[in-house]
């Protein structure tokens, strides 16, 4: 499912930003874009993304900026101090009266680059991360409500198919019998046995009751499902699959026009279905 989420905390001089996008996906594949040069924080995003969510396309952008008013030198002082000795030393050895002075370690530049370490990040952007995941899990949920609605409609749907198969395959297996016992009436000298065979042979190429048992069970599996809070979205694709592939057979035992048109258009149902499914964790 689809979802778009923002966090945004504070650290000690820096503040952290992420946004968080979810597309649709079969699996679960998450990207984690801003944090190169940190490959342990990068690593504990995809973690907590991978614990937060089940299926889908997760990108999360990470941007670290220092807060305002903050330098982005900082003193060094160890270097401040080895520099300072130095200019002493060297002002003895060369006889020097002038000593050395803040303004020379100024000018040798004692200040460094602020360097973020990820320790001291890590709290901030796990806030930040946080109030993203929440806000795109937020998204997700009412776009699984409405999707709940429209795969119940799908499903009550395939049920009336399912009924209807039902009675047209008793008609049509009725009719099969009648016409058989007509040719028979029209007919000398047939050997009983082998009739009996032969009925049997049709009346076995015509049965469609277990396609309609399975067809029947792979449904009612869908409507427990969507009254669940578990992950459900790949095994209402693979019953979605089953549905098309016994309505495949119920087509092909079809003796009549009536029951071909109700495989098809449970054919259609279960398609729609699974391509609703995709979306569903």
């Amino acid at each position: 499912m689809t979802g778009f989420g923002a966090g945004q905390a504070q650290g000690p001089g820096f503040q952290v930003e992420v946004h968080l996008r979810s597309l649709n996906g079969r699996y679960l594949e998450t990207r984690v874009r801003g944090l190169s040069d940190f490959p342990r924080l990068a690593h504990l995003v995809e973690e907590r993304l991978r614990q937060s969510f089940s299926r889908g396309t997760l990108e999360a952008t990470v941007r670290l900026a220092l807060s305002p008013g903050t330098s982005p030198k900082v003193l060094d002082v160890e270097l401040a101090r080895t520099v300072y000795a130095e200019l002493c030393r060297l002002v003895t050895e060369l006889g020097l009266e002038e000593k050395p002075s803040l303004q020379h370690l100024l000018s040798l530049s004692v200040f460094g680059e602020r360097v973020l370490r990820e320790e001291e990040i890590w709290p901030a952007l796990e806030e930040a991360l946080h109030q993203a995941i929440a806000a795109v899990q937020a998204c997700r949920e009412e776009e699984g409500r409405k999707l709940k609605e429209a795969l119940i409609h799908e499903a009550h749907n395939l049920q009336t198919w399912v009924a209807r198969a039902e009675d047209l395959a008793q008609e049509e297996m009725a009719s099969l019998r009648e016409r058989l016992a007509e040719r028979v009436r029209g007919l000398s000298g047939v050997d009983e046995a082998r009739l009996a065979a032969e009925v049997a042979f049709w009346a076995e190429r015509s049965d469609v009751r277990e396609e309609l048992d399975r067809l029947r069970a792979h449904v009612t599996r869908i409507l427990q499902l969507l009254e669940s809070r578990d992950p459900v979205g790949k095994e209402l694709e693979f019953l979605a699959q089953e549905i098309g592939r016994e309505a495949t057979t119920l087509g092909a035992k079809a003796r009549g026009p009536a029951l071909a048109e109700v495989a098809l258009a449970l054919k259609l149902g279960a398609e729609r279905v699974r391509e609703q499914a995709r979306n569903v964790e």
